[in-house]
């Protein structure tokens, strides 16, 4: 049966003519409610976002990979050197002091004041013959002092001496950003009788006087240049005798401010700093320009004990690698080292001269010290 919808009384009452509709049907309304569409303007502030987001993103993906680059290469220049090294050995059959001369041993009246670093011994196995002849051609065959600015050969800039990372600085006389080790020794270490670690001023080790092992024992490691009052490039003069006996001391000579990575660290406006920096020159084999104890981690403070140059202190390792440094073992090989490596107890006076002479004896210094001699018979989990 089909049933009929009536209309309302009132328009019954009006008048106005009407048709039935079917059972069962409603009027029909506009169910859907407007929605906002995706317009030109949201398109173009979407693309503005991401186009900001890239921009900001790719400098730093560049910077990343300028980085690695510049670190490629540094790991190349450490891979020559120690090349050099192996064949000056295969040559002498021992490794060149890492400070000597061409005087008697351990005259500070010659004329080269026996303050040479170890790289000039090595420069005919760099393939540079040339500068060799002319540092040696002189008229007494002895070469001026390494800090002497008006000798030709001491201005030439290596680029095998250079880590591309490391800060540009105009200088008189050529940088280095390789240092020789020399264990974790801070006292006496320009008049050493006995060597802690794989190099020492005045004496000539070989490989055979790595007991450690020649893959446990560090030949070179980086040091920085300077770039304002970071750390890595400088170091702090004229520092108490203290810290011979408690290197943690060095620590008080930086800034309070702690940030995320130790290359940005800066030493303190009231501390005094050497004027030209770490690896001032090439050729000078003395501590301030050219050795590294592994006491303080990779980029840690250096101090230098009451002077300047050629005398005792803390002289860490530094770069400007995020994270750490570059190193050189005896077997040839590289290691990246990061800031944070085990140092073990830094209140720990460093080893004598007349216990080196006694017995072997591990470092204080955890993994990093245990890198650094040549013959502390440690066991270490190297591992970086």
């Amino acid at each position: 049966m089909i049933t009929q919808s009536l209309p309302s009384p009132a328009r019954l009452a009006s008048g106005e003519p009407w048709e039935a509709e079917p059972a069962g049907t409603t009027p029909m309304t506009n169910s859907h409610q407007p929605r906002a569409g995706f317009t030109i303007r949201d398109l173009l502030m979407l693309t503005f976002f991401v186009a900001a987001l890239l921009f900001c993103c790719v400098p730093w993906t560049q910077m990343g990979h300028r980085e690695a680059y510049r670190r490629m290469q540094c790991t190349h220049n450490l891979k020559h050197l120690m090349l050099a090294m192996y064949n000056y050995h295969d040559t002498y059959r021992h490794l060149p002091a890492a400070m000597g001369g061409f005087g008697s041993a351990g005259d500070p009246s010659v004329r080269d004041a026996n303050r040479l670093s170890g790289f000039v011994m090595v420069l005919p196995f760099l393939e540079q013959d040339f500068l060799y002849e002319q540092i040696t051609s002189q008229g007494t065959a002895i070469p001026p002092p390494p800090w002497d600015q008006s000798f030709a050969p001491w201005q030439e800039q290596l680029e095998i001496l250079t880590c591309p990372s490391a800060p540009r600085v105009e200088s008189s006389l050529g940088r280095t950003n390789y240092a020789f080790s020399i264990g974790d020794v801070a006292s006496d270490i320009h008049h050493l009788k006995e060597a802690r670690g794989a190099s020492a001023p005045g004496l000539c080790l070989g490989f055979r006087d790595m007991h450690d092992g020649l893959s446990n024992t560090i030949m070179l490691a980086e040091i920085g240049s300077p770039d304002w009052r970071y750390v890595p490039g400088n170091y702090a003069i004229n520092i108490p005798a203290v810290v011979l006996d408690d290197p943690a001391r060095c620590w008080k000579v930086l800034d309070e401010a702690k940030p995320k990575r130790a290359m940005y660290r800066s030493y303190r406006a009231a501390i005094p700093l050497h004027d030209l920096g770490r690896g001032y020159s090439w050729a000078d084999g003395c501590a301030g320009p050219g050795l590294v104890n592994t006491i303080l981690p990779p980029n840690g403070a250096s101090c230098a004990v009451l002077g300047k140059e050629a005398v005792d202190g803390i002289y860490s390792a530094g770069s400007s690698h995020p994270g750490g440094v570059l190193v050189g073992l005896c077997d040839g090989s590289f290691r990246f080292i990061p800031e944070t490596i085990d140092t073990g107890d830094l209140t720990q006076s460093p080893p004598q001269q007349e216990d080196i002479r006694k017995n072997a004896f591990s470092s204080p210094y955890g993994v990093w010290g245990a890198l650094g001699s040549r013959d502390g018979q440690e066991k270490t989990d190297f591992d970086y």
